[in-house]
């Protein structure tokens, strides 16, 4: 045991030896001139790729973000905005059927209306050609008594002319004939 212990002695000492050498660095196995290159090196590594690379990525990402934000919030105008347009379109037919519906019943009323008025002329005029009818009967009536006096008259002087034959005057005769006809009327 006792060249174990000797070799594990040295082993102590070469370490320690080796950490005042590097300055604790070295029992890790790092060399700090190398560690120190390799930091600058990934300094710039870092630097360049934050400049031209993280940047770039981000500003693009931010202006994707954007986008899509714009985006949604238009699709949420245009839903918002097909609502409205819906209900506006809801409002507009039902405007449209009320209208429709009282120009019917205008409609309706005014044929009704306008049926009563020819109706009521039509009874008028029927009233009237009745009217004239019977005054046209009427003057045909006296015409054709008058006609019918004149020709019982005439008949009448004949008659008595053929009678009397030369005793009467025919124009006495005639106004004897229509005092008759005219007592025998009334």
């Amino acid at each position: 045991m006792s060249v174990e212990i000797q070799q594990a002695a040295q082993a102590a000492q070469e370490v320690a030896s080796a950490t005042e050498a590097t300055g604790g660095l070295g029992t890790l196995g790092i060399n700090l001139k190398i560690f120190l290159a390799q930091l600058l090196n990934f300094a710039v590594v870092l630097f360049v790729l934050w400049k031209w690379a993280y940047k770039p990525i981000v500003k693009l990402l931010e202006e994707r973000q954007e986008k899509i934000e714009r985006s949604v919030k238009q699709a949420d105008d245009v839903e918002k905005r097909v609502l409205e347009l819906e209900s506006e379109q809801k409002e507009v037919i039902a405007t449209a059927k009320s209208e429709a519906a009282k120009i019917l019943d205008e409609a309706r009323t005014a044929s009704e209306d306008r049926k009563k008025e020819l109706l009521s002329k039509a009874k008028e005029e029927v009233k009237a050609v009745v009217a004239q009818g019977k005054v046209q009967l009427e003057a045909q009536k006296e015409q054709m008594v008058r006609d019918a006096r004149e020709e019982i008259a005439a008949i009448a002087v004949e008659a008595a002319r053929k009678i009397l034959e030369d005793s009467v005057d025919e124009k006495k005769a005639t106004k004897l004939a229509e005092a008759v006809v005219d007592k025998m009327s009334t």
